[in-house]
């Protein structure tokens, strides 16, 4: 399963984004890793400061958790006891399921507490695209746009501007949101066409072998479609383990499609480009 929380976290962090802004209402100026000192160990997704100095809570929710109000409760307590006032605090829900979490607390004559709990499909996502920030861009493939796969045509095109490690890291961003809105193929085939083929012409090894490929067209089609498994293999294993080593690439480079196919299978167990040398 894909660590959304991570990536979501790395995405509302951004220094110049308006994500946090835009869903809050808040420009949170700086961010800090809590965790709370329970016997269950409770640890907040994001914790900062906005520019009053108010302490903003942000929780990400991938499916529905009927306990979420009495832990967000938790997490403004020892808050309270912490800071003496309770945080802002927001549950942003990227589920497909439809929304259903209870936002309050109450107990008769004791206690009635709610936090505010945002469904990202009912935010328009038209004021993030317009964002220079291509995180914002990122983050808006989750809400309410009115073309999503024009939108991420849109969001790649941004992405493939940056420099080559920070489009790389911006590319499994959109892929793993996108499928969430189920967009993930959409992504990986634009993905491939835009981003794989110009990083493979490069390559010292690789470069001449998909060139020669692109030439042949319909002349030596049979060989054409060498060079496509090929290069739909790399893809994959870039994709997973980071870029090859030259050794590996000349042994592949070398592979006819039989083999192609048969180390295809062996790639898809690897844990590293390691298990791929021996």
């Amino acid at each position: 399963m894909q660590d959304f929380d991570t990536i979501l976290k790395q995405l509302l962090h951004e220094p110049d984004g308006e994500a946090v802004r835009y869903i809050t209402g808040h420009r949170v100026v700086s961010w800090r890793n809590v965790e709370m000192p329970t016997t269950r160990n409770l640890r907040a997704d994001s914790i900062g400061k906005d520019e009053a100095a108010r302490s903003i809570q942000i929780e990400c929710q991938t499916h529905n958790d009927p306990k979420m109000a009495a832990r967000m409760l938790n997490y403004g307590a020892w808050m309270f006891a912490e800071e003496g006032r309770f945080p802002l605090q927001y549950v942003l829900y990227i589920g497909r399921d439809a929304m259903s979490m209870p936002t309050v607390v109450e107990e008769p004559d004791q206690i009635r507490y709610m936090y505010q709990l945002v469904n990202m499909k009912d935010l328009d996502g038209e004021p993030l695209m317009a964002s220079p920030q291509v995180g914002d861009n990122i983050l808006a493939v989750l809400m309410r746009l009115r073309d999503q796969r024009e939108a991420v045509r849109t969001i790649l095109e941004r992405i493939a501007e940056q420099p080559a490690g920070e489009r790389r890291t911006a590319y499994k961003q959109l892929l793993t949101l996108a499928g969430l809105r189920e967009l993930g193929e959409f992504v990986k085939e634009e993905g491939r066409r835009m981003f794989v083929l110009e990083d493979y012409l490069q390559h010292d090894v690789f470069g001449p072998l998909v060139q020669q490929g692109l030439e042949l067209g319909l002349e030596q089609g049979l060989e054409q479609g060498r060079h496509k498994e090929a290069l739909d293999f790399l893809h994959m294993i870039v994709e997973r383990l980071g870029s090859l080593p030259e050794s590996l690439s000349l042994r592949y480079a070398a592979m006819s499609t039989a083999e192609i196919r048969e180390e295809s299978k062996r790639a898809l167990s690897a844990r590293s480009i390691d298990d791929l040398l021996n």
